[in-house]
């Protein structure tokens, strides 16, 4: 007596969650499928909650001050948190005028030092009882402020707190400073898999983005070039130019494609006040979670 081959449901159709479609299934039953929108969004999630083969460091980086660095990584490293649901830390790597804690909600005075100096770390709550933490659950680990601070951070301690932390998180960003060869950057980009270079969307802000992707490429750390993101960040309602336009599409012949994420002008970003992803515009919701996503495109990768 033959056995009848085993099938397989299919994959039941995703219901729509918003607009007409959602409103005609509530009431018929009938499931008309997601719209475009609603796939492009499923599409971002998917690629952002791609496993981490160990855990990944990514740097957000740029070579002038006032143009969105630290915002950018608390609004990226809260996408990360809230669409991934794991361990997500946030390290201030800005020496001299580092403030990420404030964007997210300061509740620690600890700092990167003080994770240093503990040499019985051996467990997630030590590093949790020095971090402050926002409603989706990023983690941020502050700079000692710079009125307070003993002395400067080696790029060799650097390198020993980012290979510390990763035993513990899932994904690590670091915020630094706009100088390249400050000891803190040093050490982040020698232990970075992934990087964000942050410019304003000034001519001259977008100039020093593209000295920033020239230095990468003939530095020890042109393997992050293929990993490497470029936020042109409207720091200003209306920034822009035809020059800035043509600067851009230079930039974006420098690393792979869809890397080169355009940011709108937000009024709840601009207001420097601590940044809550419930209160971001929709455009710039939007935009900050296809720079996690390209980002996440490479998780699969490894590390470094």
């Amino acid at each position: 007596m033959g056995v009848a081959p085993a099938t397989t449901k299919p994959a039941a159709k995703p219901v729509p969650q918003r607009g007409w479609r959602r409103g005609l299934y509530a009431v018929t039953r009938i499931n008309p499928g997601l719209s475009r929108e609603e796939r492009r969004q499923l599409e971002l999630l998917t690629r952002i909650r791609r496993p981490i083969r160990g855990s990944y460091e990514i740097g957000v980086v740029g070579l002038k001050g006032g143009a969105g660095k630290t915002s950018v990584t608390a609004a990226l490293g809260s996408v990360f948190a809230q669409l991934r649901g794991d361990r997500i830390l946030a390290i201030d790597a800005d020496q001299a005028a580092g403030n990420l804690a404030d964007r997210i909600g300061r509740q620690s005075g600890a700092t990167i030092a003080d994770v240093l100096a503990d040499e019985a770390l051996s467990h997630y709550n030590d590093i949790r009882a020095r971090t402050s933490i926002n409603a989706v659950n990023l983690e941020v680990l502050a700079a000692a402020r710079y009125s307070a601070a003993r002395r400067a951070v080696t790029d060799e301690e650097w390198r020993r707190a980012i290979a510390a932390v990763p035993r513990y998180y899932n994904l690590v960003l670091a915020d630094c400073g706009p100088d390249l060869f400050d000891p803190a950057t040093r050490g982040v980009l020698a232990a970075a898999s992934g990087l964000v270079i942050v410019s304003s969307a000034a001519i001259d802000g977008v100039r020093q983005a593209a000295v920033a992707l020239d230095w990468l490429g003939h530095s020890e750390h042109q393997a992050l070039l293929s990993r490497a993101c470029v936020v042109i960040n409207r720091v200003a309602p209306g920034e822009t130019s035809p020059a800035v336009d043509d600067l851009v599409r230079r930039i974006e012949r420098c690393v792979p494609p869809g890397r080169v994420i355009a940011l709108p002008w937000d009024r709840h970003i601009a207001a420097g006040t601590e940044i809550r992803l419930d209160l971001l515009g929709d455009a710039y919701r939007r935009r900050i979670t296809e720079l996690a996503a390209a980002l996440s495109d490479d998780f699969d990768r490894g590390v470094r």
